[in-house]
């Protein structure tokens, strides 16, 4: 999809703009019972690829660098969910870890590398936010 945005935009004149992916994220529950892909386990295998695509600093092939920032919906699940919405939260309700998805270790990623940084600034700031 990555790939899709940037021949898009070189189509369009704008071949040096940043691609930010605005949100990304999986389910790890569903609104109904015909949601069977939207799981815990699923949701997690995805957050965890994310996470490891993101520090291993590989792009796509016509975006070698990769994008310049993503943002994973959502951080906390909902406290009272109606029934048929889904849960995309990385923390649940109570802000307990959801996944066993290491986010910090961001130290050997450099300035240029900005994804990664962003995805474990966001978590410290904003769990360190709701467990004070």
């Amino acid at each position: 999809m990555v790939d899709a945005v940037v021949s898009a935009l070189a189509v369009a004149g704008h071949e040096n703009l940043p691609v930010i992916v605005a949100e990304t994220g999986w389910p790890s529950t569903g609104g109904d019972q015909t949601e069977v892909d939207a799981k815990l386990e699923y949701a997690e295998m995805y957050i965890r690829g994310l996470v490891g695509h993101l520090r291993s600093g590989v792009g796509t092939p016509l975006k070698k660098e990769g994008v310049s920032q993503a943002y994973i919906f959502e951080l906390i699940d909902k406290d009272n969910v109606k029934k048929g919405t889904r849960n995309w939260g990385i923390l649940y309700a109570n802000t307990s870890k959801k996944y066993h998805v290491e986010f910090s270790g961001c130290g050997g990623i450099g300035v240029g590398r900005v994804l990664s940084m962003r995805v474990c600034l966001l978590w410290w700031l904003l769990v360190g936010f709701f467990l004070v």
